[in-house]
């Protein structure tokens, strides 16, 4: 009996580990992220990896009915900045 309630309570302390090493863990941060290119009618015709930690590095044109910005290179991806993208 004293050697079952000492797994329990071993089984007990690592399942409290378990959960307080997921609830106290930053999710990662998304840092990469893909400008989309487009032409004259608006079509994209290219994809460039940008740094969206460092804005500085890219630039997205004012236009609020275009996404600049995407997190995949996919037009039906999220949204990570509006506008026209300037390579």
């Amino acid at each position: 009996m004293k050697s079952n309630n000492l797994n329990l309570l071993r089984g007990g302390v690592f399942s409290l580990a378990v959960v307080a090493a997921f609830a106290f863990t930053q999710p990662l941060k998304v840092t990469t992220a893909y400008g989309a290119e487009r032409n004259d009618d608006d079509e994209v015709i290219a994809w460039h990896q940008v740094d969206i930690s460092n804005p500085q590095n890219y630039e997205c044109e004012t236009n609020p009915s275009l996404v600049c910005i995407y997190e995949e290179q996919d037009v039906t991806s999220p949204m990570v900045a509006p506008g026209k993208f300037l390579p």
